[in-house]
C-alpha cells in the first residue's frame, strides 16, 4: 500500500532514515531528494524519513531543502554537519536519524521509485546486516565519453543474484570490489554502532566508508546483494575524462590497500597478500596494455599502483559547468 498522506507518514514512528551527505552540488542534490521523496510501494505504518547532512560552511543546502520540505510526503530535515569532512557529515546524519535502518545515497544518486522498498525487503528477507545494490550512469551531455562508450567504467553492477552473499575480503575466489555506502542500507545496531562510526581521521582523503566496510566484513557482518534497489549517478563534464578515472580507480584501490593493512593490524601477511595481488595486476595487464592499448588494461596498472601506495589520496578536481543545472 502506498503513502497516503503526508500526516499518515510523519506520524508513524521511523523505521528508516535515508542519509544524503552533500556540499556544493545543489542541483544534483535537488535532483536526489526528489528521487527520495518520490519513493512508492511503502508499506503503510513503516515510517521513513530524509536527513540531509549538510558539509558546506554556508550551509547551502538549508534552502534547497526548505523549498522542498512543504510538499513533501515524508519527514525532510537540514542537519548542519560542520566543514568539508564527508566521514563528518556520514556521522553527522546518521546521529541524527530515528530509524533503526540507515539508507546512504550520494548527492549525485537519483533512486528509483521502488529502491527504499527494496532495500529494506531485501535485509527483512535475508536477515542481513547491509545491503548494497548497482549504479547506473548517467552522462552531461547525454552521452558516455568517447573512451568509454558503453559507460563500463562508471557503473557499479556486480551481476550477482539477488540475495546473494558478498565477501569484499577474499581474494580467491574474485570477489566484488568497489563497494561503498553509496546505494546501501544498513541496520544501526550491528553496522552504525558508537558515535563515530565513520573514522573522521580520513573526511578530508576519503577511503572512510571502504574502512568501515571491510571492518565489518572482517567482523563477520553479512552483506548482500539487491539488484532491484537500482540508482542512476550523475556524471558531470569533469569525470567524464580518461585521466580521470586513472585517477578514481588508483585512488580507490589506494583506500582498500590501507583499509586491508588497518584492519590486518598492518601484518607482513596482509601487506604480501595486497602486493602479490598488485604485481600480478601489473605483469599481465602491462604486458596486455604494450600489446592492446585498451583503455581497460591501463587501469588495471593504475589500480595496481594504488595497491603499492602510489597516487595521491586528496579528493580528484571535478570542474563543473557553470550554471549546469540537472533534474531526473
Amino acid at each position: 500500500m502506498h503513502n497516503s498522506s503526508a500526516v499518515a507518514t510523519r506520524e508513524c514512528p521511523v523505521t528508516v532514515s535515508i542519509v544524503v551527505p552533500c556540499y556544493d552540488r545543489m542541483d544534483l542534490l535537488e535532483r536526489t531528494l526528489h528521487a527520495c521523496i518520490g519513493q512508492t510501494g511503502v508499506p503503510e505504518g513503516l515510517g521513513w524519513e530524509i536527513v540531509v547532512a549538510d558539509n558546506h560552511p554556508d550551509r547551502l543546502a538549508r534552502d534547497v531543502v526548505a523549498r522542498l520540505q512543504a510538499d513533501s510526503p515524508v519527514c525532510l530535515r537540514h542537519i548542519p554537519a560542520g566543514v568539508r569532512n564527508i566521514a563528518h557529515a556520514r556521522n553527522c546524519g546518521v546521529a541524527a536519524a530515528e530509524g533503526a535502518f540507515i539508507a546512504f545515497v550520494d548527492d549525485d544518486e537519483a533512486p528509483e521509485p521502488d529502491w527504499l522498498v527494496a532495500h529494506f525487503s531485501c535485509l527483512e528477507r535475508t536477515g542481513a546486516d547491509a545491503s548494497f545494490g548497482p549504479k547506473y550512469p548517467v552522462f552531461a551531455g547525454g552521452s558516455a565519453p568517447d573512451w568509454d562508450a558503453d559507460g563500463r567504467f562508471y557503473t557499479t553492477d556486480f551481476h550477482m543474484k539477488q540475495d546473494e552473499g558478498i565477501y569484499p575480503l577474499r581474494w580467491f575466489p574474485p570477489q566484488p570490489r568497489g563497494l561503498g555506502t553509496g546505494n546501501s542500507m544498513m541496520r544501526r545496531a550491528t553496522c552504525l554502532v558508537g558515535e563515530a562510526p565513520f573514522d573522521e581521521k580520513l573526511g578530508r582523503c576519503g577511503g572512510e566508508d571502504t574502512l568501515l566496510l571491510l571492518t565489518l566484513a572482517h567482523e563477520k557482518r553479512r552483506f548482500v546483494w539487491c539488484a532491484n534497489a537500482r540508482v542512476w549517478e550523475f556524471n558531470e563534464a569533469g569525470r567524464m575524462t580518461f585521466a580521470y578515472m586513472c585517477k578514481r580507480v588508483q585512488r580507490s584501490s589506494r583506500h582498500s590497500a590501507m583499509a586491508r593493512l588497518a584492519i590486518g593490524h598492518n601484518s607482513m601477511t596482509a601487506r604480501m597478500g595486497i602486493y602479490g595481488v598488485a604485481l600480478a595486476q601489473l605483469v599481465v595487464y602491462g604486458a596486455l596494455w604494450l600489446f592492446r592499448r585498451r583503455p581497460a588494461d591501463y587501469l588495471q596498472i593504475c589500480k595496481a599502483l594504488g595497491k603499492f601506495g602510489v597516487g595521491s589520496l586528496d579528493f580528484i578536481p571535478e570542474p563543473r559547468a557553470s550554471g549546469a543545472g540537472v533534474r531526473a
